[in-house]
């Protein structure tokens, strides 16, 4: 089977069309049915985050496509640019013929860039994640943390608690005796932050990314081992604060910013994971290290005043899992997934392992279904 990997242009799109209505009862996405503009890609050292669909050919008929968005990263002491493929999609999913088409879109990221990575993907029993494997890549999951606040509400509402009547019967007499309240209460108990370390600092809403968010950027990125860049440039990109459900605050002492955090609000409606409970997702959270447990507890009091019953977030770096385990959080098994190629994986050792890694929630296509 020969197989050509080109940018998607108006010319293919009548055979994307074509491959969607091919494999989409199997599918979890489809390709795009338009071209969308994208941002010229500038230098090297260039804050400029850019992307575009490719689609992957055989002759002329579409078999597969992703997304792939080029970002200025910071890699083991370096700004140097990555990739991050998103949303890779064969028509091995629904004829077997076409198994191999994933493995040439893999080809052809590795020869587009030594540093690529993907994120999310469900589960590392899916066949993305194990074909990554194969090929030398290394996957991890990202940790995941949970905040309950409405303990009530929670054992009400939380689908995985309710999977069966016993279940059921059990959170509904923990909700209405208070056994449950003190269980999660107990579980989520963690040593306190220090009064001394919170002095002084004080959590504002921000309604634009600011200067401030290029010092603490300086400050921060020699704690890392592989980030993509979180410059005001790259923020203004990643989280558009002018988003209805996205919040923003900045954490400052006195009048020194020392760090940030950015969060998604969502009221839930019959969703699969989390019922009707009101979710507030931390997309992100930069500081440096001496502030990091004060900074995630001020956050994390700022995000509960949004009147959330649950708080989450996915965290790769040891440092912020550290710091919101003291503010109360609770570790759980995660399928968001982190992946990078063999030349990405080696870089990040170099630099200092996978626990430097900075990756959160709001990396790739990770705010899908919040």
């Amino acid at each position: 089977m020969k197989i050509q990997v080109i940018p998607l242009t108006e010319r293919e799109i009548p055979e994307a069309v074509a491959f969607n209505a091919r494999v989409e009862k199997k599918a979890p996405f489809l390709l795009p049915a338009v071209v969308e503009p994208s941002p010229v890609r500038d230098r090297a050292a260039s804050p400029a985050i850019s992307s575009r669909h490719y689609v992957a050919l055989e002759d002329s008929r579409v078999r597969g496509g992703f997304l792939l968005v080029d970002q200025p990263a910071w890699i083991n002491g370096e700004v140097r640019r990555a990739g991050n493929s998103q949303s890779m999609l064969s028509e091995g999913i629904c004829d077997r013929k076409y198994g191999m088409v994933s493995l040439h879109m893999l080809k052809y990221l590795e020869a587009h860039s030594p540093y690529i990575y993907m994120v999310g993907m469900g589960g590392e029993q899916n066949p993305l994640p194990r074909l990554l494997k194969g090929a030398g890549w290394i996957v991890r999951p990202v940790p995941f943390l949970f905040r309950v606040q409405a303990v009530g509400k929670f054992l009400r509402e939380m689908p995985a608690i309710r999977q069966n009547s016993y279940r059921r019967a059990a959170a509904a007499l923990a909700s209405a005796t208070g056994t449950g309240w003190i269980g999660v209460r107990l579980a989520q108990a963690r040593p306190l932050v220090h009064r001394g370390e919170e002095r002084g600092l004080v959590a504002e809403p921000v309604k634009a990314w600011g200067s401030w968010a290029d010092e603490i950027w300086r400050r921060y990125r020699t704690e890392c081992s592989f980030a993509v860049v979180r410059d005001r440039s790259t923020l203004e990109i990643l989280y558009p604060l002018a988003e209805p459900r996205l919040t923003a605050c900045l954490v400052s002492k006195g009048s020194s910013p020392v760090g940030w955090a950015a969060w998604l609000n969502t009221p839930m409606r019959d969703d699969q994971h989390f019922g009707n409970l009101h979710v507030a997702t931390i997309l992100d959270c930069v500081g440096p290290p001496e502030y990091a447990d004060a900074i995630a507890h001020r956050v994390t009091g700022r995000v509960a005043e949004s009147g959330a019953d649950l708080i989450v977030l996915n965290q790769a770096h040891a440092l912020w899992v550290r710091a919101f385990r003291r503010a109360g959080f609770v570790s759980a098994a995660s399928n968001y997934l982190l992946a990078t190629s063999r030349g990405l994986s080696a870089a990040i050792l170099a630099g200092g392992g996978d626990e430097r890694v900075h990756l959160t929630r709001g990396d790739g296509d990770g705010r899908i279904h919040l």
